[in-house]
């Protein structure tokens, strides 16, 4: 707060004193991240002493083509600008945001490699990466050409309206990656790796109805899966460090037996029930599982803190309404460590 006497406080306003260019860099800096990236660089303007400021702010966002007259212009400037932020010997940036808007304009086929080309340009330099797109009805989301990552300084990865259509999304080339949210994507992928990853949310995604994603990750420490559309629940493999789970499947869970079944109806094709046939994965593509073995709850079953909720149509899943549903439950209240207040199921 300024304090000034009111007298002192006219007369540095009479004299057009600049008292916000002589703030400390750092308090510069944190307004400036604030900002979309062009409102950034147009601060060099204000003044002798801002014309350096936007090129040491520790954050980038780009909002959009929006306001730019054309998305050529827009991609040129972010080109320009991430070539001179991202290329060098210069300490990593905190974070950079893409967040881009519903007009549709980068999801034009003439655009897609764009996004792809600036996320692979941020990528080696940045600790947080956020790429958005607030994708409208009948849009398709946006499809990056490679999910091999390499960068030594990732920590968090945020993507939103993103198609992955790889069979393995590989992120052991990030060995500092902690936390992956992946919300309203595709995710056509059979197996998501990474020996650091912590945190791990799927949100609203699109997911095969063919195969299940096979998650083992060592160090992961909280799991989300929330909603997915049409495809299958994941594989779950090891995952000894979980700590905490909520996993919510709602009415396009493809886990559901059209015999209304609570096991599976033991269908052996696809045209009498479809749910029943990929159970156990495609019988003529693969992969196949161990019908002996727990698809998805036994992956589960280190988490101390776990939430389950589905809808009353996902009859099909038969670790929660069959033996294993009974055994796993049951270690999980018989154990002191694992307090029953914290296990809430809803069917």
């Amino acid at each position: 707060r300024w304090n000034a006497a009111p007298g002192r406080e006219a007369s540095t306003m009479a004299s057009g004193e600049d008292r916000i260019s002589a703030l400390p860099e750092d308090i510069l800096h944190h307004v400036l991240r604030l900002l979309p990236a062009h409102e950034v660089v147009r601060t060099c303007l204000l003044a002798r002493r801002w014309r350096g400021v936007w090129r040491s702010v520790p954050t980038l966002r780009f909002t959009g083509a929006k306001g730019w007259g054309s998305a050529d212009m827009f991609a040129q400037f972010v080109d320009h600008l991430l070539h001179l932020r991202c290329e060098g010997d210069g300490p990593p940036l905190d974070s950079c945001d893409f967040d881009f808007d519903s007009d549709g304009i980068m999801l034009l086929p003439a655009k897609e490699w764009h996004a792809s080309n600036w996320l692979w340009k941020a990528l080696p330099r940045v600790r947080a990466l956020r790429l958005r797109l607030r994708i409208v009805d009948e849009q398709e989301a946006l499809p990056l050409s490679y999910m091999h990552l390499f960068s030594q300084h990732l920590t968090r990865l945020e993507l939103v309206g993103v198609s992955f259509n790889n069979s393995v999304a590989d992120f052991s080339g990030c060995p500092a990656l902690v936390e992956l949210s992946m919300d309203t994507c595709d995710v056509f992928m059979k197996q998501l790796l990474s020996p650091s990853l912590k945190h791990l949310r799927i949100a609203r995604c699109y997911i095969s109805d063919r195969y299940r994603i096979l998650i083992s990750l060592p160090n992961l420490v909280s799991l989300e899966l929330i909603e997915c559309h049409r495809g299958r629940v994941p594989l779950l493999g090891s995952l000894p460090r979980l700590a905490r789970a909520v996993v919510v499947l709602n009415e396009h869970c493809a886990d559901q037996c059209s015999q209304d079944q609570l096991d599976s109806c033991g269908a052996e094709r696809r045209d009498i029930c479809y749910g029943c046939y990929y159970y156990y994965g495609d019988p003529a593509h693969g992969p196949h599982y161990d019908r002996n073995d727990c698809i998805f709850l036994k992956g589960l079953s280190e988490a101390t803190d776990l939430e389950l909720s589905a809808d009353s149509v996902v009859v099909c899943l038969q670790v929660l309404l069959s033996y294993y549903y009974v055994i796993y439950v049951s270690s999980f209240l018989m154990q002191s460590s694992y307090p029953s207040s914290q296990i809430v199921i809803a069917l």
